[in-house]
């Protein structure tokens, strides 16, 4: 499954049912809203950790830490802990999909220079061999 198409899905806060192959998000329950830990299922360090990254950059958040109980299970904890500005609580689910926003705009600029970068390579070897 392609990155973008399982952050469109986290996003959208799909939740798969056990016929899909696609990844999972569940939130863990939680009595406040500012901190939460979410359960990625079929992923591993590689996402875990461009998530905390992307996540920890967030303007309201305090905490942010991921972890994977054991090698072989293959489902990210995701913990966010998001500030309280006065009266005013920020929701950690809002900074969660704020952020895989950000995170999809990454992966879209790696993505298109990669292809840039291809293309220019291929197109110099093509004159480089017509030589």
């Amino acid at each position: 499954i392609s990155l973008r198409v399982w952050l469109f899905h986290i996003v959208t806060i799909v939740m798969a049912t056990g016929e899909n192959d696609s990844p999972q998000l569940s939130m863990a329950e939680s009595k406040d809203e500012t901190c939460s830990t979410f359960l990625v299922h079929k992923e591993g360090h590689t996402m875990g950790n461009a998530l905390r990254y992307v996540v920890s950059k967030h303007k309201d958040v305090e905490f942010c830490g991921y972890s994977i109980h054991h090698p072989s299970d293959e489902k990210v904890h995701l913990r966010i802990q998001t500030a309280i500005r006065g009266k005013e609580r920020v929701d950690c689910r809002q900074v969660l999909a704020e952020s895989l926003d950000v995170l999809m705009g990454i992966c879209d600029h790696m993505k298109d220079t990669f292809d840039q970068t291809a293309v220019a390579t291929e197109k110099s070897m093509e004159e480089e061999n017509t030589r």
